[in-house]
């Protein structure tokens, strides 16, 4: 068979025909119109086989019969066929969707910690998953070919008015479609990246190593392809250092502009949080911010509403202070120790220009 025959019967084949089905279809489809005797003269086939497969065909809608003798028959347009299948599997995924739920619920066993994911499909479907669960922000390590794969989801989450907060390697143009974002977006690049990750409102994140998508070394085989997904907050975390490490030194590509009508705006990762502070001290501003999370000492929990005043980065500790007036308390991020506060979600609500 041809090149190009057999790269459109692995493609059919992914529509649910078998080889044989394809190859009948496609010499149909070249002939605009066969009947059995060409088919016979054209396909090393045999007779009985022939007929089976043809009325597998028809079944499935991919040939029409005539009338008349003899038969001619004719190949479907394949665009309708694939509207037909895509309605068939979002009818399939919203009812799988809901019994899943049930059967989920109805489950008393915990969401392993770790669980491994195999092949590009595996990971892809793993990553989709949770992009389409993130209700407030989804942190994002991604080599170029994963991101453009996952390009529409991404903007999804955007429509639905989830924070993105995205590195792309290698550097290239494509970010066009992101800029109506741009309030709620930043996107960041760099020449190499760490890993594939992503993070879904920093309960669960997809892992790959880099390797299994360089474009600069030989490319891995898809069934050698795994990666992991994770519901583990503390590991989640420390991925997530390493990855702020390479953040803070990429190259902007987009990034909102730190104006009063950008806020309010909410943050569940804490150094992100913090940068943002940060970025408001240096224009002159004061942001009010609340805090919800929960006392170090006792674990009860607390929210808080106040001026946050100054930040202090010292080795691995990193916290601001919040001045309720009445009283300040220092505020840190998952598994603080030395402050007053676990912050678990921080609002930006406003930002006044100096001390207001």
């Amino acid at each position: 068979m041809h090149n190009s025959m057999a790269s459109l019967a692995e493609k059919l084949q992914e529509l649910g025909l078998t080889k044989r089905e394809a190859e009948v279809y496609l010499t149909i489809w070249m002939k605009n119109g066969a009947t059995v005797k060409e088919l016979l003269d054209l396909l090393d086939v045999h007779q009985p086989q022939l007929y089976n497969i043809i009325q597998s065909l028809i079944r499935k809608g991919f040939v029409k019969a005539s009338a008349g003798r003899p038969r001619i028959y004719v190949a479907s347009d394949i665009v309708p066929l694939i509207d037909v299948q895509k309605m068939k599997l979002d009818l399939l995924k919203e009812s799988l969707r809901e019994e899943l739920t049930k059967l989920r619920n109805m489950a008393e066993e915990e969401t392993p910690y770790i669980s491994i994911v195999r092949s590009l499909e595996g990971i892809l479907a793993s990553i989709i998953e949770i992009i389409n669960s993130a209700e407030i922000e989804i942190r994002a390590e991604l080599p170029h070919t994963i991101f453009t794969e996952l390009k529409p989801y991404l903007l999804g989450a955007l429509q639905r008015g989830v924070n993105l907060y995205l590195l792309v390697y290698p550097e290239e143009n494509a970010f066009e479609e992101f800029e109506r974002f741009r309030d709620r977006v930043k996107i960041k690049t760099s020449e190499l990246g760490n890993f594939l990750l992503v993070i879904s409102d920093l309960s669960v994140a997809v892992y790959s190593k880099r390797r299994f998508f360089s474009a600069r070394k030989l490319p891995v085989s898809n069934s050698e392809v795994y990666g992991y997904e994770i519901h583990e907050k503390d590991l989640l975390l420390r991925l997530l250092n390493i990855h702020n490490n390479l953040w803070m030194k990429a190259k902007d590509i987009i990034c909102w502009e730190h104006r009063p009508e950008v806020y309010p705006k909410t943050f569940l990762e804490f150094s992100m949080a913090l940068n943002e502070i940060e970025a408001l001290f240096k224009l002159g501003y004061v942001p009010v911010v609340t805090v919800e999370g929960r006392y170090v000492k006792d674990g009860q929990p607390v929210k808080l509403t106040g001026k946050a005043r100054s930040i202090n980065r010292a080795g691995i500790i990193s916290n601001f202070i919040l001045d309720l007036e009445s009283r300040e308390f220092t505020i840190g991020g998952f598994d603080a120790e030395v402050e007053d506060v676990e912050a678990q979600k921080v609002t930006i609500e406003k930002i006044i220009k100096g001390e207001g």
